[in-house]
C-alpha cells in the first residue's frame, strides 16, 4: 500500500528519479575519465560503465511509463531493476571489495518514501541476498573476478566482515529511513487534518459572523480595520481605509474611551449614525499575533428597541391623561344630571311665557346631549381585556347591517360575501368595529346612498371592504381621522375611529383606507386567517 498522495508521489517521484540519473551520470563521467587518464585494465572497465549507462537509461525511461502505468506497480518495477543493475554494477567494479556497494541503500531508502515498512524490510532483504549471494559465489570462485584474476588478497575474515557490515548497514538504513519516513507520513496526515479542521473552523467562524444581528468590527491600536462582518458595513457605512475611531468618536469621547478599557476591559455607549440608534460595545485583547492590542466593536442596532420605548412612554402618557379625563367626566356628569333635573322641575312647577320655556327645553335638550358624550367617552377610556373565540366574520356583519337598517331605511347595502370565513378574534369588539364603519359610511352618504360590504382572501388574509359613494375625505385629513374628538359629522364627538384604531392595535390587524373627495370612501380591515 502507498501512502502518499497522487501530487505528491509525482514530485517525489521526479526529485528522486533524478537524483538517481545525477548519481549515474556523475560516476558514468568519473569512470570514463579514470579510463581514458588512467587505463586500466581492470576497473573502471567498459562493462562497468555500460551497467551505469543501462541504469541512466532505465532512469530516464520511467519519466514516460511513470504517465502510462500505475505508479505502484512502476515502484516495485523500478526497484527490482535498480537491485538488479546495483548487484552487475558490483561485481563490474570488483564484487566483494567494490567500493559501490553503497548504492544498495539507494533502493532502501526510495521503498521507505514510497512504500510500507513491511516493504522497505522486503527490499533491504533483496539487496542483501543479491549482494550475498554474489559475494558468497564469488569467493568460492564459482563466479569469477570479471578481470578474470581471482584475488589473492580478500581473507575469510574480511569476507566475513564484509558480508555482517552490508547486512547492519541495510538493515540500519531500513529501520531509519522507515522510521522517518513514516514519521513524516503521519505528521503530513496530522497537518492535513488541523488544516481541514482550520479550514472548518474559518468557515464556521466567518458564517457566524456573516449571520450575526449584531454588527462586528475588529481593528488595532490606530483604529485601522482588521476584519468585520457585513451588518456593521451596513449600520456604519464605512469602507475598508475607514479609522473606526474617527468613525465612532470624538477626541474628548477616544481619551475617556481608552480611559474606561484601561480600567474595566469593557466599555458601553449609544450613538445615532446613519438614521440608526445604535449601542456599541468595545473591548480589546492583548497579544494576538503581531499586534499590540485588537480592539472588538460589537455594534446593535437599537432603532426599534427606541421606536418600542418611545411608543411606551406615549402610551403610559397618555394612560395618565385617560385617567384623569375619566375622572374629570365623572365630576362633569353628576352635575350635569343635577342641572338637567332641576330645570326639568322648574319647567314644571313655573309658569314660563313660550321664550323661556324653549330656553329650558335647549338646557334640557344640550345636557343630554353632553351626557351622552361623557357616556361615549367613559366607554372609550375603559380597557376590557380581549375575550377571543373563533367565530363566522359574515354573521357578525348580518347582525350589525339589520340593526344599522332600522333606522336607515333609504340606504341600500349591497353584500358580496357567504358564510364560512371565520378568524378568531373578541366577537363584542369586531361588533363593535363594523356598527362603526357602517355607521360612518351612513353618515358619509346622507343617509341616502349606496354601502357596500364584501369578504374576500388575499395573501393568506381575510379582508372585510366597506365602501361608500359619501362625501369622501380629503388627502389632508386622512391623517387626523383617528385623532380623538376628531370629526367631519355633526352628530357624533369624533370617537368612532378613535375606538375603532385601539381594536385595530389590541388584535394585531391591519387596516387600509382608500377615500377621494366627493367621491367615495373604502375601509379594508385584514384578519389573521384560521
Amino acid at each position: 500500500m502507498i501512502f502518499i498522495e497522487g501530487g505528491k508521489i509525482r514530485r517525489r517521484f521526479v526529485f528522486l528519479n533524478s537524483l538517481r540519473i545525477a548519481i549515474y551520470s556523475v560516476l558514468i563521467f568519473i569512470s570514463i575519465f579514470i579510463l581514458i587518464v588512467f587505463r586500466s585494465p581492470y576497473f573502471p572497465n567498459l562493462a562497468f560503465i555500460m551497467s551505469l549507462l543501462i541504469a541512466l537509461a532505465f532512469s530516464i525511461l520511467n519519466f514516460p511509463l511513470f504517465n502510462v502505468l500505475k505508479y505502484r506497480f512502476i515502484v516495485y518495477i523500478q526497484l527490482f531493476i535498480d537491485i538488479i543493475i546495483i548487484t552487475l554494477i558490483v561485481y563490474f567494479s570488483g564484487g566483494i571489495s567494490s567500493p559501490f556497494y553503497f548504492l544498495y541503500i539507494l533502493p532502501v531508502i526510495v521503498s521507505s518514501i514510497f512504500l510500507t515498512k513491511r516493504d522497505t524490510f522486503y527490499i533491504a532483504t533483496l539487496s542483501f541476498i543479491f549482494f550475498g549471494t554474489l559475494s558468497d559465489l564469488m569467493y568460492i570462485k564459482i563466479i569469477p573476478f570479471y578481470s578474470g584474476i581471482y584475488p589473492t588478497d580478500i581473507s575469510f575474515g574480511s569476507f566475513i566482515y564484509n558480508i555482517i557490515m552490508s547486512f547492519v548497514a541495510f538493515l540500519t538504513v531500513a529501520i531509519i529511513s522507515s522510521y522517518y519516513f513514516e514519521n513524516i507520513r503521519k505528521i503530513g496526515e496530522e497537518l492535513k487534518n488541523t488544516q481541514e479542521n482550520l479550514k472548518d473552523l474559518t468557515l464556521l467562524n466567518n458564517t457566524v459572523m456573516e449571520k450575526m444581528g449584531n454588527g462586528f468590527i475588529t481593528c488595532d491600536s490606530d483604529g485601522k480595520i482588521i476584519s468585520y462582518n457585513k451588518k456593521s458595513k451596513i449600520l456604519l457605512n464605512f469602507n475598508t481605509r475607514c479609522n473606526v475611531f474617527d468613525l465612532l468618536f470624538s477626541k474628548p469621547d477616544l481619551l475617556n474611551l481608552k480611559r474606561e478599557l484601561d480600567s474595566n476591559n469593557k466599555y458601553y455607549f449609544e450613538k445615532e449614525i446613519n438614521s440608526f440608534f445604535l449601542g456599541i460595545s468595545v473591548s480589546f485583547i492583548k497579544g494576538i499575533y503581531s499586534f499590540d492590542k485588537i480592539f472588538v466593536f460589537i455594534i446593535t442596532d437599537l432603532s426599534e428597541k427606541k421606536v418600542i420605548e418611545e411608543a411606551l412612554n406615549k402610551k403610559e402618557h397618555l394612560a395618565l391623561i385617560g385617567e384623569m379625563s375619566a375622572g374629570i367626566a365623572h365630576e362633569i356628569r353628576n352635575p350635569l344630571a343635577s342641572i338637567s333635573g332641576a330645570v326639568q322641575f322648574l319647567e314644571r312647577e313655573l309658569k314660563l311665557k313660550t321664550e323661556n320655556k324653549n330656553l329650558m327645553d335647549i338646557i334640557v335638550r344640550e345636557s343630554s346631549r353632553l351626557s351622552k358624550s361623557v357616556e361615549e367617552f367613559l366607554d372609550f377610556t375603559k380597557v376590557i381585556p380581549l375575550d377571543k373565540s373563533k367565530f363566522d366574520l359574515a354573521i357578525v356583519i348580518d347582525e350589525m347591517i339589520e340593526l344599522i337598517k332600522l333606522n336607515s331605511k333609504k340606504v341600500r347595502f349591497i353584500k358580496k360575501y357567504s358564510k364560512g370565513n371565520k378568524v378568531f378574534a373578541d366577537i363584542n369588539k369586531i361588533k363593535q368595529l363594523v356598527w362603526n364603519l357602517a355607521s360612518n359610511s351612513v353618515k358619509a352618504v346622507n343617509y341616502n346612498g349606496v354601502v357596500q360590504i364584501s369578504i374576500y382572501d388575499e395573501n393568506g388574509h381575510i379582508n372585510l371592504s366597506i365602501k361608500d359613494n359619501g362625501i369622501g375625505i380629503d388627502r389632508k385629513e386622512l391623517s387626523k381621522i383617528f385623532i380623538p374628538f376628531y370629526s367631519k359629522f355633526s352628530s357624533g364627538i369624533g370617537l368612532g375611529m378613535a375606538v375603532i384604531k385601539r381594536i385595530i392595535e389590541e388584535h394585531n390587524f391591519d387596516i387600509k383606507i382608500n377615500s377621494k373627495k366627493n367621491i367615495g370612501t373604502e375601509v379594508i380591515i385584514c384578519f389573521k386567517k384560521i
